[in-house]
Order: C-alpha cells, then structure tokens, then sequence
C-alpha cells in the first residue's frame, strides 16, 4: 500500500465495490460535508487496466461527492484526492471490510455534536449548509439535544424509541419530562401521543373545536402563548393558556347571541359544547319555508344548466377532479336554494329559543327552534288546534308514552330495514311503486295514503336518528345501491337505451331499488305518517325488526323512564331479573336491562309487526 494523490478526473468506480443499495443517497450531504471540513478520510484504489486510470474500490461515495462538487465548480475536476493505492489486494475484500466494519454514529451522538456547534455561535443555516441538510432538520436535532440527560441515557440504551424521545421535546421542562416518564405504565411508555398527552394535558390542543373558533391570531394577539411541536409536520401546537381562550370564546359566542336575541324567541342560550347529547332532551319547532325568490329562480337555472353542460361533454362522473368539485358545488347550491328561506313564525318563537355554541370543526352554531322539556306541554297545547285540523280524516300516529325524539329515532331504524327488505323483493316493490301511482293517478292522494316517496330524489335518515349510517339495515342498502351504480351508465343520457336491453329480471332488480330509496316511515311529531301502509308493507316483506335492532343503553333504555325500562325487562326477560334491578340508579340499570336484553329479540311496541 502506497499513499499519493491523484486528480478527481482520474478515479472511475470500481465494479468490485460492494456497497449496491443506497449508494447514491446522501451524496447532497456528504458534498456539503467535504466542502466545509475536507476530506476526513482516504479513498482506496488500485490501479485501472487503462492507463494512467484508477478504480476506488473503497470510497465510492465519497468520489461521487467530490465529483458533484466538480460539477458545481466548487473543486477543480483536476481536485488533488489522497488515496492509498492497492496494487495486488483483493478489491471485493477491501470494500467489504471497510463496509462492514464501520460502526454508524449512535443519533444521540449527533444531537450533540450539533448543540457544540451552536454553542459556538453557529446558527442553524450554518450548520445545515456545513452538512448538507436543511434548517428545520438541525432545529429538530438541536431539540432533542436539549432532553433530559437522564431520558437521553435511556435512548442510548434503547429503552425509548426515538419516535419517543421526540414526544418529549414538546416541553423543555427536564423534572415534568422525568415524571411522566416515571408515571406512564410500561406498555404506555412506548406510545409518543400518550406522552405528549401527558406533558399537554393542561393545554388547549389547537385543532380542538375551542382553538378553531378562537382563532390562532385573536389568542397571541390577546397575550397568549403557544407551545409548538418541531416534529409535526402542520406545527399547530398548544394553546398554553386555556382560560384566555375560554374567555375570548365566551365574547365571541356572546356578540353572536346579540343578533339572535333581537329575533324575539323565548330565550337564547350560550352553549359552547354543542352535541346531541346536550340537545337530544329538547323539543323541535317547525320552520316555514318561503318559495325561491325570483332571483334565486333564475340563480337555479342557471347553476343546472351549467351542471347539465359539465355532464353532457364529460359525464356524470368527470374525471378531471376540478370538474368533479364544481359539480358537487353547483349540486349543494341548488338544493340549498330550492329549500326556500327557513323563518319561523311568532308562535313559534313564543315557545321555542335559540343556542349558540361551537360545531365540531370550530364554526359558529346556532340552533333556532328549541323547545325546553318544561315547554313541550305548552306548546302541544297551542298546536292541538292545528294538528286536529290538519290531520282530519288522516291516519295519525298513537300517542304512547314514548318521547316524541325517540319514537322518531325508533322508526327510522324501522325505515331503514323496510328500505333494505324491499330493495331484495322486486315484486313487491312492483305492487307498492303501482299503489302510490295509481293513488296519485285516480285518487289524488299518493302523498297522504302512501310511504313512498317517489320522485328522483331518496329520503334522508340521518336527521331523525343519530350515526344511522351505521346500522346494518343502511349497510345492506348501500351495499345494494353501490353494486347497481356500477352497473349504470354514466351518461344519463345513456340509460333508456341501457334499458330497454336488459331483461325484466334486472330492471325489476332496479325499480325495487329505487323504491327501496323513497320509502319514509319516520314518525315525526308534526308530520303525522300514514300507519297502515307502513304495516302492510312491512307485513308484505316480513320485516322483522330483531334482525336490524336491539335494545341499548344509548339508544332506548336511557332515552325512557325507569318503569318503562323494568317493563321491558319483565316482558322480554323475566320478571325476576327485573326486581332483581329495580333499585338501582338510573345509570346502572340501563346498563343492567341492556346486559339482559342483548340477545332476547325483545322490540318495543312501535317496532313490532302489527
């Protein structure tokens, strides 16, 4: 072995260098890294069979370094390299053993050889552009740097992960970094958001619904700080001071209210954590709805021929997502101005009042129409007058002693299963689809005597019942409806000549899907549904509401009284089982009747099939 130097434009790889994978990656930092330091070691070579030319058989990254820096101009291609020159070793030998035994630098290592060199005054810039990494990646590094020594001595040890250790940066406080890490359980300990909950648990989170509303700029604007997190990538940290934010939440809820309170209703309400768990328990007024004024009329046609022209040159489905966004746009636009303007009426509002709270995503709420649970008599009191005229002659809905949300949540799981057991019985969705045409037809009725609804548009569950969506009923449904799309053209322009090529097998198949989708059976308060077609519907389809509903502690037993859940008890297990819960508190004995009635079948009366 000789030691020389020899010009850059006289060292080729070697084929028997045996590092493949990776070879190229880090050449950016390792040029940077030669450029501010040198060359911190030699390459080895041996001599090429053409002349004057020599292969390095180790140091291949390096070279690829020193030759990007020649590209830059930054060396001469001429660069004198020091090299050791192998005349008669094996090359393949000398790659694997340079490869193989180098020992990487531990992270931590690196953490701290980084804080070194900001302790000397270099910035992060500096330090980036001397090792060939960006700005954020040394801030990061330094970060970790400043961890407590002591969880920084586990990381050596691999007891943290450094996805861990990272967790710990969100605070610089090295006693709380300790503690937690002392108090977390074993299996916890591993988990970096359980960390981070612990170290920010008296911190307002950012994207909570509370900061959203708030605002980033309104909180640092009014004095509070912001702890931040270098490791998330949307850096959107902690509010430190929640009480600030509370306040500043309360203004902003409270100049909304003033605009509300000058509607005139009975009352309006701050709640800033709005949920349906806080609303379930109030009674809902019923808006009126004006016609589209000529101005949104014209707005309409002109959204749907828009709509139409976007379909027309690129389907229903466009491929080009810009496409696809503005038709969904022009969709919910129309829809929105179809509805008309919602007001309500002074009667309405001498009963009813208003909320005003925080949505999910931090937006302003505002929930109009309430009835409190001391008003409800009341206001069934004023509207008897109105129902009794409206609903003579009309089947109306029994009065059990079933709140009024319930028994609407009750039958939208019901229509939920009716609309899935129809959509599998192409025959029987032919006799109702023929019913509601010919009530309509020869009657003038389709709309009082019937529960489809049909028109070109499907009844909406998820306002009468919470996550309905979710139910097996609704699954089936939207199982059954995805595999007919795919089977549709996408041209609606294409579907009578689609249709008149298929059997009678398969358009059935669609017409009791179509059908399936206009059924309404929902039970609200002020719309009374026609009962009796709802029985012998569900009798024609043998729906058994067991099959897609059961008893829960959320979904019926905590929404009734304590009486009407022992009976359900009694009737539908035993009459010991429940005395034996009689005496406990609400709380447990709805848990308790849903432990007993899980697998009973058991329905309550506005379920069962007539």
């Amino acid at each position: 072995m000789t030691m020389q130097t020899i010009p850059l434009n006289h060292l080729v790889p070697s084929p028997f260098n045996v590092r493949k994978t990776g070879a190229k990656e880090g050449i950016d930092g390792l040029a940077a890294s030669i450029a501010a330091h040198g060359l911190l070691q030699n390459l080895s070579v041996r001599p090429a069979e053409s002349d004057g030319l020599f292969e390095v058989v180790a140091g291949g990254r390096r070279l690829a370094a020193l030759q990007l820096l020649a590209k830059q101009e930054r060396i001469a291609f001429d660069f004198p390299v020091p090299c050791e020159t192998r005349d008669d070793a094996d090359a393949s030998e000398i790659s694997l053993a340079e490869n193989e035994l180098r020992l990487p630098m531990h992270p931590a290592d690196q953490f701290d050889a980084f804080k070194k060199l900001a302790d000397q005054g270099k910035g992060p810039e500096e330090i980036a552009a001397r090792f060939g990494t960006t700005a954020k990646t040394v801030m990061q590094r330094l970060k970790l740097a400043l961890v407590s020594p002591k969880l920084i001595a586990c990381y050596r040890r691999g007891e943290i992960s450094l996805d861990c250790l990272m967790a710990f940066t969100v605070t610089d406080n090295h006693k709380q970094q300790e503690k937690v890490w002392k108090d977390l359980p074993e299996w916890v300990r591993q988990r970096p958001s359980h960390i981070r909950h612990a170290l920010t648990e008296q911190h307002l989170a950012a994207e909570s619904p509370l900061a959203q509303f708030v605002g980033m700029a309104a909180y640092e604007a009014a004095g509070g700080a912001v702890l931040r997190d270098l490791f998330d990538d949307e850096n959107s940290g902690w509010f430190t001071d929640p009480a600030l934010a509370q306040r500043l939440a309360a203004e902003k809820l409270d100049h909304a209210g003033q605009t509300v309170r000058g509607e005139g209703w009975k009352w309006v309400e701050i709640m800033p954590d709005l949920s349906w768990e806080t609303l379930r328990e109030y009674g809902r007024a019923v808006p009126e709805r004006s016609p589209p004024t000529p101005d949104q009329q014209r707005e309409i046609e002109a959204l749907t021929a828009e709509g139409e022209a976007i379909m027309e040159e690129h389907g229903e489905e466009p491929q080009d997502q810009a496409l696809q966004d503005r038709l969904w746009r022009i969709q919910e636009r129309v829809v929105d101005l179809s509805e008309g303007e919602e007001s309500w009426p002074d009667d309405a509002k001498a009963n009813a009042g208003a909320v005003i709270g925080i949505g999910h995503e931090g937006a302003l709420d505002i929930r109009r129409g309430l009835i409190r649970p001391e008003d409800k008599k009341a206001v069934r009191k004023a509207n008897k007058a109105k129902r009794k005229t409206a609903s003579a002659g009309k089947d109306k809905a029994p009065s059990p002693a079933l709140p009024a949300a319930l028994i609407e949540d009750l039958t939208a799981h019901r229509t939920a299963a009716l609309q899935t057991r129809l959509a599998a019985q192409p025959k029987v969705a032919l006799l109702a689809v023929v019913h509601v045409l010919a009530l309509g037809l020869f009657y003038g009725a389709a709309r009082s005597d019937s529960i489809l609804r049909i028109s070109p548009t499907a009844t909406c569950l998820d306002h009468s019942a919470e996550d309905i969506e979710a139910c097996k009923a609704a699954k089936e449904l939207a199982a059954a409806t995805l595999a007919m799309r795919k089977r549709l053209p996408k041209d609606p322009a294409k579907l009578w000549a689609w249709l008149t090529e298929q059997d009678q097998r398969t358009t059935l198949a669609l017409l009791a899907l179509c059908a399936a989708h206009s059924v309404d059976a929902v039970q609200k308060k002020h719309d009374p549904v026609p009962l009796d077609h709802a029985n012998q519907l569900a009798a024609a389809v043998k729906l058994d509401m067991a099959a897609y509903w059961q008893p829960t502690a959320v979904g019926y037993f905590g929404r009734v009284s304590k009486e009407q859940t022992l009976e359900a008890v009694a009737e539908g297990h035993s009459k010991e089982a429940a005395e034996n819960i009689a005496r406990l508190k609400k709380g447990e004995l709805v848990k308790e009747a849903e432990k007993r009635l899980k697998t009973s079948g058991w329905l309550p009366m506005i379920l069962r099939s007539a």
